[in-house]
């Protein structure tokens, strides 16, 4: 869905007072557009080897391990629009009576629980990328493209240090004491993977 749209298109959405996308969805694109980057310095590097040097057999496998996680990045952008909405639509559920109660607390808490994994998800492609273009992409590129490739990897971390705010942002709001502190254990683990 956002995907499609242009970037003044989807801009203009997240700038009104609807209550989705947000940062969670802008920031999956963010990490769309710095895998788009590091695919961008694979393509300008290979496009001068030959199909016959280990450098572009290696580095072909690299673009594809992005352009999957990009792809999955669009996706969980519309997710995370997705995932707010239905809290919104478990917030409305109606609240009169004990039952009724009982069932919008059961339902807003499922639907916390799943907004946080959207995050998570995040974080893991972005992890895996970003080691991915610094331990193996990085040191077989053209010089003059390292750079771009740079950008791409600063902005897959930044896009999982403000994810773990969007695993916190629906933690707080989960009962369960085991189950927040093990998503919160996963967001801290995933991050502490990338320097």
């Amino acid at each position: 869905m956002f995907e499609k749209m242009t970037v003044e298109q989807y801009c203009e959405i997240l700038s009104s007072k609807a209550p989705a996308p947000g940062g969670g969805s802008a920031l999956a694109l963010v990490g769309a557009t710095a895998c788009a980057l590091v695919e961008m310095s694979i393509n300008v590097t290979v496009e001068k080897l030959s199909k016959d040097d280990e450098k572009y057999g290696y580095l072909t496998r690299e673009l594809n391990a992005c352009n999957r996680a990009r792809a999955c990045l669009y996706k969980l952008s519309n997710d995370d629009a997705t995932a707010y909405q239905r809290i919104v639509d478990a917030r409305k559920l109606p609240k009169t009576t004990d039952d009724e109660i009982k069932s919008r607390t059961n339902a807003l808490q499922k639907e916390f629980h799943k907004a946080t994994l959207v995050p998570l998800d995040v974080m893991r492609l972005c992890s895996d990328i970003a080691k991915r273009a610094e331990s193996r992409v990085l040191p077989n590129l053209s010089k003059y493209i390292v750079s771009d490739c740079e950008i791409g990897i600063s902005l897959l971390k930044t896009v999982m240090r403000f994810s773990i705010e969007n695993v916190h942002a629906n933690t707080c709001f989960i009962n369960d004491e085991n189950l927040k502190s093990n998503l919160e254990k996963q967001a801290q683990e995933i991050l502490a993977q990338v320097k």
